[in-house]
Parts: C-alpha cells; sequence; structure tokens
C-alpha cells in the first residue's frame, strides 16, 4: 500500500476500534493495531490520494476523529493517542494542500449510535464498576450537555456539507459534534 494512488476526489477516514482497559493492562499488540488502523491507515490514503487531487487543483479529506481527538478519558490509551495524532495529520494535510486546493478537516463526533458503541458497554461496565444499564447515562453522556448518543446521519450531513461548495474555504478545523462535551 506504500506505493499505492487512487484517482479519488474526497477521502473520508473513518474506521475505527476500541479496547477500553487501564494503561497498565492494556495489551501492546492492542494498541499497535488501534494506531495501525486508525492513525497509519488514513496515512497512507492520504498520501494516496494526494497526487490526483494536486493534479485536478480540488478534493476534500474529512478524517472522522472523535471528542477523544480533543479530550481524554480514562481506560482509551490507544483510542485518544490515535485519534489525537489524527487530528495532527488532517491540520498538516490542510497546510500542504491548501494551495493545491485541497482542503482537510477533522469531524469529532461524541459517542455515536453504532456497533462500536454497543460493543463497548459491557468494558466500560466493567472497568467503571457500574452495571451495564447505567454506562450511557454515568460514562458515555456523563460530559455532554446534550443528553443523547449523536445518530450516525446527523454525522453524515456534516460530511455532506463539509465536502460540498459552500465549505471550500473550511480547512485546518476540527468541527465538534459532541453535545457541549468539549466545551467544558
Amino acid at each position: 500500500m506504500d506505493d499505492l494512488s487512487l484517482e479519488v476526489d474526497v477521502l473520508v477516514n473513518n474506521a475505527g476500534i476500541q479496547r477500553v482497559s487501564p494503561i497498565e493492562e492494556f495489551d501492546p499488540d492492542d494498541f499497535r493495531r488501534i494506531h495501525a488502523i486508525m492513525l497509519v491507515a488514513p496515512f497512507l490514503l492520504v498520501r494516496a490520494v494526494l497526487p490526483h487531487m494536486y493534479a485536478n487543483g480540488w478534493g476534500r479529506i474529512i478524517n472522522v476523529s472523535s471528542v477523544h481527538g480533543l479530550v481524554a478519558s480514562p481506560f482509551k490509551s490507544a483510542y485518544v493517542s490515535a485519534k489525537h495524532g489524527l487530528e495532527g495529520l488532517s491540520k498538516v494535510t490542510a497546510l500542504e494542500g491548501g494551495p493545491h486546493g485541497v482542503t482537510s478537516v477533522c469531524i469529532n463526533p461524541g459517542y455515536v449510535r453504532t456497533p462500536l458503541v454497543e460493543k463497548q458497554i459491557a468494558d466500560q461496565a466493567t472497568v467503571h464498576g457500574i452495571p451495564d444499564s447505567e454506562v450511557v447515562e454515568k460514562v458515555l453522556l456523563q460530559d455532554a450537555a446534550v443528553k443523547r448518543l449523536v445518530e450516525p446521519d446527523e454525522v453524515g450531513s456534516l460530511v455532506g456539507w463539509l465536502t460540498g461548495p459552500d465549505a471550500a474555504m473550511v480547512s485546518g478545523a476540527s468541527w465538534a459534534i459532541d453535545g457541549g462535551w468539549s466545551a467544558r
């Protein structure tokens, strides 16, 4: 994949996995796997699409980060550090791509109603010592002002706008869609 070249006008990096564990118990192989999927793969994809975008003088790169790209939470060392890295990659891409008509932004949702979030409820219950039924309220939505999960369509709508003509000057930014979580 290192020499891959893709003819893509819009790239949306959206892959993600999660492992919830204290740092001292975090499996180093899981840490590396999370970084490979959520930071190295986006780098390789951005690298592969830029020549085509530069040649056309236009391109849009949307990196689906997370509120965890802006703030940290305990027990998520790999996820948080990968998302912070994605934030930096996105900003560097914005600076390098701007003169070529390429924009790069991050979208930073809070917890989105997805299988990834559903699967971590039991893990969160275990590390926090609470029943599964209390995880959404006491852990996932604890810091959000708006007490509900983000819907996938809300994220998709923002992606659509950011790739459209009205967002031509939107680059190098991080767009929180987190119910006010990152306002703290």
